[in-house]
């Protein structure tokens, strides 16, 4: 059998930070060191850092997100940030292990991947599920239950079939992020209804008090 140089997205990914020089790693280098492959990569990362986030922090990922969607949308051929965002940074320790505990899914799903029904990820098909990151995105920001990690897991799906240039996972992918939107959906709705009404009735109650004690 020929040999082959083909690496894995998971691969790839965890090497531009295993082999980062600093100790802590800017959105900005990790664009810089994918180079014209960084849509998927970034995609998947801010995707995986989404699912594992708690909902406050989910939000700040959710940003860059939102730009890459638009510019994806926009066929744009590789990702920009503005600066504020861009030069955000975290520590180099704290994304490997993040990283890692990603791997599993990453590996699971990479066992699937060849490059096929390649018109679904074309320049139309990339512009599309451009939007659909963005949507995804939005729903990442929102507060509740649900609402970052299903739809930070999908964006991370899409984003291996991207990188693989599977279109039979691109398609599957959307199907799991219409499930994702629903269950984030579920989320927000279930926050609405008793979070915002429990909260509310709190600051009631907590101003009465300070008033009435006055």
């Amino acid at each position: 059998m020929p040999a082959t140089n083909h690496r894995s997205t998971s691969d790839v990914l965890l090497a531009l930070v295993r082999e980062f020089a600093g100790e802590r790693i800017s959105i900005q280098d990790i664009i810089n060191g994918l180079g014209e492959r960084s849509f998927g990569f970034v995609l998947l990362l801010f995707g995986l850092l989404s699912a594992v986030a708690p909902p406050g922090v989910a939000t700040f990922t959710a940003m860059p997100l939102m730009f890459f969607g638009l510019q994806m949308l926009a066929g744009y051929a590789t990702p920009w940030l503005p600066d504020f965002i861009a030069k955000r940074d975290m520590t180099r320790g704290d994304l490997q292990k993040t990283l890692e505990r990603g791997v599993p899914i990453m590996q699971r799903i990479e066992r699937f991947c060849r490059p096929r029904y390649l018109f679904l990820i074309g320049s139309t098909g990339e512009r599309l599920l451009g939007l659909l990151v963005f949507v995804l995105a939005v729903v990442i920001a929102l507060p509740g239950p649900l609402t970052n990690g299903p739809p930070g897991l999908a964006i991370a799906f899409m984003s291996i079939a991207i990188i693989e240039r599977d279109g039979l996972l691109v398609l599957a992918g959307v199907l799991a992020s219409c499930v994702a939107l629903y269950l984030g959906y579920l989320g927000l709705h279930l926050f609405i209804d008793h979070v915002v009404p429990a909260a509310w009735e709190f600051l009631v109650s907590t101003w009465a008090l300070i008033v009435g004690g006055a």
